[in-house]
């Protein structure tokens, strides 16, 4: 299944581009390695070798992986959901995200392409760490309780600001200082807004798509959480109320569309987390929602913040 499952993965472009890079530097390293045994008086034949009969046909494998990857997975998928057990390895974990996030999530109009993949595997990381860790079900209660909190701050600031000028300012110490990102000030003399209100168009959308993409995660990981316990949760139908009107709300406020002020929505779980651990954690996952795909690192800062 490891295998089927990676090949399927090459569906996306993000995971193409990344395994042609490796592809090419793997073909580039293998036709030095030949140059260097049989000198450069075959540098003509080598190249040709190398490339149309090596790099070439992967190349164009993996390519034909784009229709033929969804189709795969689909597969993999159905098969997953016929067993009981649908969270023991990492590979099972990642396919439920994925059929989760197509189940529940539609993202808002402002999002981008590459946001739906970041966000089932986020939700992909983060259930695994719980299920793997020895957590379970707990685990993935305390993320999604922990992730609706900051959601909860994040859009009420939004909404305070769009009132009254107010913003939302990342802590000094959001995220690990070699991963650069809107999380830290471009010009060092402190942290950037989470948000600003007088910021540029291009700014403010970053920060909502990050919400958006917040608002996916906590609706995944509530799916997640009522998969693995077989049984629906009490505050599951008030946590995706919240999700779909905060996604409502990013693009109201990004495409300034007219609409309804911001209302809470009542009856959410509440959890008990700090102002500073909000930041933190809200800054780490705009970092991360801001990099270019996959970005590994500044989703792993994420989830190792987020599981504390």
């Amino acid at each position: 299944m490891s295998l089927r499952y990676a090949l399927s993965r090459l569906s996306r472009p993000a995971a193409r581009r990344a395994f042609g890079r490796g592809w090419l530097g793997a073909c580039l390293a293998g036709a030095l390695a030949s140059l260097w045994i049989f000198g450069r008086d075959h540098l003509f034949f080598i190249t040709a070798i190398w490339l149309l009969c090596v790099f070439a046909p992967v190349r164009i494998a993996v390519e034909v992986l784009v229709t033929r990857g969804p189709r795969m997975r689909r597969e993999l998928q159905r098969a997953l959901l016929a067993r009981p057990n649908r969270y023991t390895t990492r590979e099972d974990v990642g396919l439920m995200a994925e059929t989760l996030f197509a189940r529940e999530v539609r993202l808002p109009r402002l999002a981008l392409p590459d946001l739906e993949a970041k966000v089932i595997d986020a939700a992909a990381r983060v259930s695994d760490r719980a299920f793997r860790g020895g957590e379970g079900s707990a685990g993935i209660l305390r993320a999604l309780t922990t992730c609706t909190a900051v959601l909860q701050r994040w859009v009420g600031v939004i909404a305070a600001g769009e009132m009254t000028g107010s913003g939302w300012t990342a802590p000094a110490a959001a995220g690990p200082p070699d991963l650069a990102g809107p999380a830290a000030a471009v010009d060092g003399a402190g942290p950037a807004a989470l948000w600003d209100p007088s910021a540029s168009v291009q700014d403010q959308w970053l920060s909502l798509r990050a919400v958006a993409g917040l608002a996916a995660l906590a609706k995944i990981l509530t799916a997640v959480y009522e998969d693995s316990t077989g049984a629906p949760w009490a505050g599951g139908g008030p946590l995706r109320a919240l999700a779909e009107a905060a996604m409502d709300y990013t693009d109201q406020v990004g495409l300034r569309l007219d609409g309804p002020a911001w209302e809470d929505v009542a009856g959410v779980p509440p959890a008990a987390v700090g102002l500073d651990l909000l930041g933190r954690l809200a800054a780490a996952w705009l970092t991360f929602c801001a990099a270019p795909a996959p970005a590994p690192r500044r989703l792993r800062a994420f989830v190792e913040l987020l599981a504390g």
